[in-house]
């Protein structure tokens, strides 16, 4: 089943805003968020897409325990393959590596 051309554009337009929103995240709330800075064509995106500013998010966070800021990077673990934010890639890193 194909895509319609405004699923095409739905996309198209969610993938700039990923690209070139802020992103945020907070351990107090144990939350991440894209926010659009008060940039107008962010403001104009956000509106297109229904979303919220800020745009609340599960995906793309650190997956060590308790930790709730954006992933930077993927690295085979003990535990397999994880996506870390720097710090605890960092972290693993010292472990594995010395």
């Amino acid at each position: 089943m194909s895509n319609t051309k405004e699923d095409e554009l739905r996309e198209a337009l969610e993938d700039m805003v990923w690209q070139h929103a802020i992103r945020a995240h907070s351990d107090r709330d144990r939350r991440k968020w894209l926010w659009t800075g008060g940039l107008s064509s962010l403001e104009s995106a956000f509106a297109q897409l229904g979303w919220d500013d800020p745009h609340y998010v599960e995906e793309m966070g650190c997956e060590h325990p308790d930790c709730y800021a954006w992933d930077t990077c993927g690295t085979p673990t003990k535990d397999g393959y994880k996506r870390l934010c720097y710090r605890h890639y960092a972290e693993v890193d010292r472990e594995q590596n010395g």
